[in-house]
C-alpha cells in the first residue's frame, strides 16, 4: 500500500520504484540496499579499513539466523573494523544514503554493524555525506572531507 501511495502521489520520484522483498514478521533482517560495496565477514574479521571508511566498531558477529541457537564471535580487545561509504550508497541513486541495518553487508558482517553504536555512526555518516553532496551526487563528494568531519567516530582512540 505504501509503494502504491508513493507511486501515485510522487510519480516523478517513485513511478519506477520496486521492492525486492517485503518485511517478513519474525525475521530479524528484512531489507537493505545494494550498495557500491558489500561489507564482508572477512573484512570485519580482518579489520580492513577501506579508503572510504566512514565508521568503525568492534561489536562481535552476532547471528540469530537459525533455531538451534546463535553465533557469538568475539574479537580480541584491540580489534576494530570499519564500514565503508560504499555500503551506504546505491550505485543507482545520487541523493540517497542508507544507514543502520539497511546498509549493504553480507548477513554475518551485518550482524556486527547493525547494533546501536554503528547504526548511530552510519546515520551520522549518511547525513553528512548528503549535506556535502548538496544538489550534486553523493558519489561525487570529497571522501577525505567527510572523513575529517567524522574524525571523532572514525579514528580517535580513547
Amino acid at each position: 500500500k505504501v509503494v502504491e501511495f508513493m507511486r501515485k502521489e510522487y510519480p516523478a520520484n517513485f513511478s519506477g520504484a520496486s521492492v525486492r522483498i517485503y518485511a517478513n514478521t519474525g525475521i530479524r533482517q528484512t531489507r537493505w540496499i545494494s550498495g557500491t560495496h558489500q561489507l564482508s565477514l572477512e573484512e570485519v574479521r580482518s579489520g580492513k579499513k577501506c579508503d572510504d571508511a566512514v565508521a568503525r566498531t568492534a561489536w562481535p558477529v552476532e547471528l540469530h539466523d537459525h533455531g538451534d541457537g546463535y553465533v557469538w564471535e568475539v574479537f580480541d580487545d584491540d580489534h576494530v573494523h570499519y564500514i565503508p561509504l560504499g555500503s551506504l550508497v546505491s550505485p543507482e541513486a545520487d541523493n540517497y544514503a542508507a544507514c543502520g541495518r539497511c546498509i549493504d553487508a553480507d548477513v554475518a558482517a551485518l550482524s556486527s554493524v547493525r547494533v546501536m553504536g554503528p547504526c548511530t555512526a552510519t546515520g551520522s555518516a549518511a547525513a553528512h555525506a548528503l549535506v556535502l553532496a548538496g544538489k550534486a551526487s553523493v558519489h561525487s563528494i570529497d571522501v577525505n572531507k567527510l572523513q575529517e568531519i567524522l574524525y571523532d567516530n572514525l579514528d580517535r582512540r580513547y
